[in-house]
Formats: structure tokens, C-alpha cells, sequence
């Protein structure tokens, strides 16, 4: 979603060289000649940030500001001004201004400033969004104001309180299944009993059994003493279950049990063991079909699935793409020992363009790379891995700035996606929704089949 910005300019060639300028940066721009104008596009929608004009022919830019922001407290005011006088800047900021810039100014000065204005006024937003969500310890990470998101916290919220319900949470890696997963234990009435976390995929069937359910003395050859089991050790708290689709045929019934009697022996053991524990698993897997398949057990898919949340992927929020960006970037600042960094507007058009097969574990990694690469505190096109922003690509990095006829810009949309996941043609159509075979129309492919292998 691109920041959106109020251009009020009684000057007709300045005010259609600002917006023309602006948006080919990537903003939304409206225009407005005079007060009259610039009150009702506030009325009508919301603004990042409002250039305004000093000299208006039907208002004095210091009054409009305080009507402006009667309207809309959120937005900023920057103010465009042709009487550099010091007791003009001191009346704009105690009017309420962020900021105001002299005339003649240079086009690249007014977009540094805009860009700081911008970032404040992101920043302002997530300080606001996590105070209101400080109900839960995590959540001061939980970055995200996008339908998708919006809606999962929600179900999140409603679930947490459901005592001992089991939970089944569902999402492409590298969404924060886990972040999700401990949120729903620390909004419950378990959040001060023990979280206890485990990962299906990292352990091999016997070892996982031995440290789910524990075992007694002599149970097999190298248990020379008795150990608690992971279950045991949740009473009262947590179980999660990462990537429970990986969980073994043989030990799905144990776990099943154990759901619905909260009973269990440890291996080697003949004493029912009795504990409170709520099981929170999570895959990413499709489990409706590795039900059908017969790889995974119906009734225990079933047990689990009564609490589902699905966390959504990264390009279904595409509008929490920037303030995730930032929010990385100003937490590795400090890490890094680098000044605050800032997104170019060419970097935010790619970040909100790129399809995300990684999600936030990629987002967060690319921006950890840009930040390393920065040596201004600006993150620019040549910081961001080639996939994303065409470099090395023939033609399309320029074809990202200059006017495109529609069938250009679907098929750089395309070749982007087809490189960020590797020349995979089946995870590319998937992420573009369409078929294998109309991928291949649109790319021209006329050699059939031949590549289906490698892809």
C-alpha cells in the first residue's frame, strides 16, 4: 500500500510537477488548489502527510493547518514556504507543522524530508498498535495492521481463552507459526505455567518418543535412570508440537490418548501418569491430505484441528510489508552499530511487488543484508537480492521505471516471481494463481515439457 500524500498548491505548473514527481516514486497523490479543496479531500480519506502551501488565495496556511488536523490528527503537515523567516518556521511548527522546507528547493531535499516524515509517522503508528496491543507479553513484536493479519489476532484472542482446547495452527514456513503458537499461550490462563516446545521434524522416532513421553530405569539399553517426558514437564503450561505433520504413524495414537484422557505411561513404564496440558500443534503441511493419503491419522487430525488458526503468508498482508520492513530495520540499527536506515520509495515499490515465498523469515533476512550493505542509512535498489529488484536481469530493472504496455508489465510480474523461486514453474504458478500450462503460454514456452524435471 503506498503512502498516500496531499499536494496543496494555489500554483498550477509547481502543483503538477510535485505529484507528477512524487508518484513516479511511488506515492499516491491527490492535488488540491486552495483550502476549499484540500478540506474536502480530507474529508474523504486519510493522508500520510499534507504539502501545503503558505499562501492560499482562500486561507493563510497556518489557519489551515489547525483545521486540517481538527480532520485528521494522524496526518503531518509539511510546509512549502516562499518567506524563509525564521518567525514564519516558529509560527508553522507551534501551528502544529512536522516540518517546512523554503522555496526554491531542490526536488531530492523535499524527499529526504518527506521520507523522514514518513517514517515518523510509521513509527508513531506502531508505537500506537503496540501499546494497544500490550495485553500479551509477545505481543510488542506483532507488527501488522492488513485485513489477514487483523483477522488471525483476532481468532488468536478467541482461542487463547478456550481453557484446554487443543490447537492446530496451519501456515507456509516462515510465517511465525511459533510466535502464534506462544501468544495463544501467554493470552490463556496458562501463560504463568511452563512452554514447553518441541519440534516433530528434528528428531528421530525413538528419540522422540523417549523425550515426549519420558522413560523409567533399564527401559532400553542406555536409560540408566528414569527421566521426565516433555509432557510432564508441560503440566499445568503448553505442549507445542512444531511440524507435527513429520510425526510418526506409530506414535500418532500415544499423542491422540494423551489428548483425550490427559493420561500417558513413559516407556518402559506401567503407571498411567495424569497431567493438564494443552497441546498446541503446528504445520506446514496439508494434512486434510496426508489424511486422505493415509499418512496421517483422521481421528488425531480431527482432535487437533478444534482450535485452527491459519496464520496467513506474507503476500496476503502485502499492506504490512513496509512497516515490517522498518520495524527490522530500526531493531538492527543498534545490532549492526549503523545509523537509523531509511527505504527509498524504488525499494518499497519492489518490497510490496515481491511475491515472499520465504515470508518473514525471508523479509527479515533481506532486510539484515540491506542494512549491512547500507553505508547512508539508505536502503536502495542495489542493496536487495537481484531476484527482487531485476538487476542482472536483461531489461527489467529499466522497465521497472519507464511506462509499460500491460502485457510488459504481466510479464515482468512473472520472470520476478519464476526468480525468486529458483525457475520452479509449478511453486510459481501456484504463487501467481494459475496453472502450470498458462504460465507457460504467457512466458512463450514452446518447448513443452522438456524442462518439467529440473523445475
Amino acid at each position: 500500500m503506498s503512502d498516500h500524500i496531499l499536494i496543496v498548491e494555489d500554483d498550477q505548473t509547481l502543483r503538477l510537477t510535485l505529484g507528477q514527481f512524487l508518484t513516479r516514486r511511488g506515492f499516491e497523490v491527490e492535488l488540491a488548489a486552495d483550502a476549499a479543496a484540500a478540506l474536502a479531500a480530507v474529508r474523504r480519506g486519510r493522508f500520510q502527510l499534507v504539502l501545503l502551501d503558505l499562501r492560499l488565495p482562500d486561507s493563510d496556511g497556518l489557519e489551515l493547518i489547525g483545521r486540517l488536523r481538527q480532520l485528521d490528527d494522524g496526518c503531518l503537515v509539511v510546509i512549502m514556504t516562499a518567506y524563509p523567516e525564521v518567525r514564519t518556521a516558529i509560527a508553522a511548527l507551534k501551528a502544529g507543522a512536522y516540518d517546512y522546507i523554503n522555496k526554491p528547493f531542490d526536488l531530492d531535499d523535499l524527499l529526504e524530508l518527506i521520507g523522514r516524515a514518513v517514517d515518523a509517522q510509521h513509527m508513531r503508528h506502531e508505537l500506537e498498535w503496540r501499546r494497544a496491543q500490550s495485553s500479551a507479553q509477545d505481543d510488542a513484536e506483532w507488527i501488522g495492521d492488513s485485513a489477514a493479519f487483523r483477522e488471525m489476532v483476532d481468532v488468536v484472542s478467541r482461542i487463547a481463552a478456550a481453557g484446554r482446547v487443543p490447537v492446530l495452527i496451519h501456515g507456509e514456513s516462515g510465517t511465525g507459526k511459533e510466535r502464534v503458537a506462544h501468544t495463544v499461550h501467554a493470552r490463556s490462563t496458562r501463560a504463568e505455567g511452563p512452554w514447553i516446545a518441541i519440534n516433530c521434524a528434528a528428531l528421530p522416532e525413538t528419540l522422540l518418543e523417549a523425550e515426549m513421553f519420558g522413560y523409567e530405569k533399564g527401559a532400553f539399553t542406555d536409560a540408566r535412570q528414569a527421566k521426565r517426558g516433555l509432557l510432564e514437564l508441560a503440566d499445568g503450561g503448553t505442549l507445542f508440537l512444531d511440524e507435527i505433520g513429520d510425526l510418526a504413524l506409530a506414535l500418532q495414537p500415544k499423542l491422540l490418548r494423551a489428548l483425550e484422557t490427559q493420561t500417558f505411561r513413559r516407556l518402559g513404564g506401567s503407571r498411567e501418569l495424569q497431567v493438564d496440558v494443552r497441546i498446541v500443534a503446528a504445520t506446514h503441511r496439508d494434512l486434510p491430505a496426508m489424511v486422505a493419503a493415509g499418512q496421517f491419522r483422521e481421528d488425531l487430525y480431527y482432535r487437533l484441528n478444534v482450535g485452527a488458526i491459519d496464520v496467513p503468508s506474507l503476500r496476503e498482508r502485502r499492506d504490512d510489508v513496509l512497516p515490517l520492513a522498518r520495524y527490522f530495520l530500526r531493531q538492527m540499527a543498534p545490532t549492526l552499530g549503523v545509523a537509523p536506515l531509511t527505504l527509498t520509495p524504488e525499494v518499497a515499490s519492489f518490497l510490496t511487488a515481491y511475491p515472499w515465498p520465504g515470508n518473514i523469515r525471508e523479509l527479515r533476512n533481506v532486510m539484515e543484508r540491506a542494512a549491512i550493505l547500507s553505508r547512508d542509512g539508505a536502503i536502495r535498489p542495489e542493496h536487495l537480492p537481484r531476484e527482487m529488484s531485476g538487476a542482472g536481469q536483461p531489461g527489467m530493472a529499466q522497465a521497472a521505471e519507464s511506462p509499460l504496455l500491460l502485457a510488459d508489465a504481466e510479464r515482468f510480474h512473472i520472470q520476478r516471481v519464476l526468480a525468486a523461486c529458483e525457475g520452479n514453474k509449478t511453486r510459481a504458478a501456484e504463487l501467481l494463481g494459475i496453472t502450470r500450462a498458462t504460465l507457460r503460454n504467457k512466458l512463450g514456452d514452446q518447448r513443452g515439457n522438456e524442462d518439467d524435471e529440473r523445475s
